[in-house]
């Protein structure tokens, strides 16, 4: 199977007044199709930051200095910000760690589960309804023809990591 994400010598760092200091140094993973990959770390270890790199992303203040990120063959490093935009809730996304902080308290679950395949055009509203419905399914979520369309504060703490 070939590989989905590639990462070799990342380093990452951070500037701290007028110079740049090590945050990150000498990360080499490899994801395949179908393979799923946890980063496990104290707090402040770099998870996060790795995360985001994996999108060929940093926040301010932070940069990738050396080595490389590779989507599907894509070196996310060098892309624009139009490839990036457009592998960004299509083909690859960031999910926080804290299934609270992964979604917005004023939006039902349903809504926030088909804001992405709309707005990116993959699919209709009714057809990605349908898949959140299955999904939830899927995960034993009680009433899953139902519970899509709570808010997060409705729901316990294992069903919102579920969802």
């Amino acid at each position: 199977m070939s590989n989905l994400l590639t990462i070799k010598g990342l380093k990452i760092e951070g500037r701290s007044d007028e110079t740049w200091n090590p945050i990150i140094n000498g990360v080499d993973l490899t994801l395949k199709k179908g393979e799923v990959l946890g980063l496990i770390g104290e707090s402040g270890a770099g998870k996060s930051t790795i995360g985001l790199a994996a999108m060929g992303y940093t926040r301010d203040g932070v940069r990738i200095s050396e080595g490389s990120v590779e989507f599907d063959g894509i070196d996310l490093v060098k892309a624009s910000a139009a490839v990036k935009r457009d592998l960004l809730g299509k083909r690859i996304a960031y999910v926080a760690q804290s299934a609270a902080a992964s979604f917005n308290p004023a939006h039902k679950l349903m809504d926030q589960h088909t804001e992405g395949p709309v707005q990116h055009g993959v699919d209709s509203r009714s057809a990605s309804t349908e898949d959140g419905i299955e999904l939830y399914r899927k995960l034993r979520l009680p009433n899953p023809e139902q519970i899509g369309f709570r808010y997060p504060h409705q729901v316990s703490g294992g069903q919102l990591q579920r969802a």
